[in-house]
């Protein structure tokens, strides 16, 4: 099977197609906010966890290299060449077996070179989730409602600068330009032609009474930004914990547990896979949590037996 690397260029995979975001004539203030919000989404993601190994290349960001292959392309295999296990880009290959598992895959280097077709038993296979989902497919939702909040945000506070539209006549346009121009430069006062045919009866003004609604769509723009961070597995629920009922800050709690194990569950299987296959502790695991249950899942993870990694 010939596999074409090049679809699997994490470059830029995020940021591509964003016409259907904001329409192929979407103008760079759009397109950079967009960008802005997921760059700091996507690092935040791929932050989440923290992989360490004294036996497993690349040594020196062993983890950042796993975590961008997993965000990108939800999915990532270690395989054994030369006598030293290396992280490898990969895709699976060959039939699917009697349990639904891939019975072969095709692997390479970060630039595409180096390919190699491994029997499924040869490799270790990390996966994002269950069903090997980037996770960037999933935070370019956030980022769109986010980015559209943003930019609808700036578009209320515009309305606050400049609440008028002025229809005049061209003859009379510059020095309606005057007047709005000594009102930004805060003059104390300003004076018109009071004589028939002045400003006043060439001029008509429009008024798009806009409401000042920045500090409710910020607050959403918070709550979708809360979601996503939910999403990934990083609790915000200590934020606003007292503004909700037992029940609510019950239910928050238990979806971002319920989404922090879809991620950690499949790393953990690929864990006691290194385990046996390299070694016990040539591979280790720790959630990075926020400062609030840092302490308390991390302790989890390592002392107990559910959580042992």
């Amino acid at each position: 099977m010939s596999i074409d690397w090049k679809n699997l260029d994490v470059t830029g995979m995020g940021y591509a197609n964003t016409e259907y975001i904001y329409g192929v004539d979407g103008n760079a203030r759009n397109l950079s906010t967009f960008a802005n919000n997921f760059s700091a989404m996507a690092l935040i993601a791929q932050n989440r966890f923290k992989w360490e190994s004294e036996v497993i290349k690349p040594y020196d960001r062993l983890s950042e290299y796993i975590e961008m292959l997993l965000f990108w392309l939800g999915q990532c295999c270690l395989a054994e060449e030369g006598g030293v296990w290396k992280v490898k880009k990969c895709v699976t290959n060959g039939n699917i077996g009697k349990y639904g598992l891939p019975t072969k895959f095709t692997t390479c280097d970060y630039d595409g070179s180096n390919t190699v077709v491994y029997n499924y038993d040869d490799v270790i296979w990390i996966k994002n989730n269950a069903f090997c989902i980037p996770t960037y497919a999933w935070l370019r939702k956030y980022c769109d409602r986010i980015s559209h909040i943003e930019r609808v945000m700036d578009l209320n506070i515009d309305a606050q600068k400049t609440p008028y539209i002025i229809e005049s006549t061209p003859e009379v346009q510059l020095s309606v330009k005057n007047v709005f121009k000594k009102i930004k430069e805060m003059s104390e006062v300003i004076f018109l032609n009071a004589n028939k045919g002045g400003i006043r009866d060439k001029v008509k003004v429009l008024n798009l009474n806009a409401p000042y609604l920045v500090d409710k769509l910020y607050a959403q723009k918070q709550n979708e930004f809360n979601d996503a961070l939910n999403f990934i597995g990083i609790n915000t629920i200590d934020e606003k914990k007292e503004r909700l009922i037992t029940g609510e800050a019950e239910i928050s709690e238990e979806f971002t547990d319920s989404c922090d194990d879809m991620f950690y569950s499949a790393r953990k299987i690929a864990l006691k896979q290194a385990e046996k296959r390299i070694g016990k502790g040539a591979l280790k695991l720790t959630i990075n949590e926020n400062p609030m249950r840092r302490g308390q899942k991390n302790e989890q993870l390592h002392d107990t037996p559910e959580k042992s990694a």
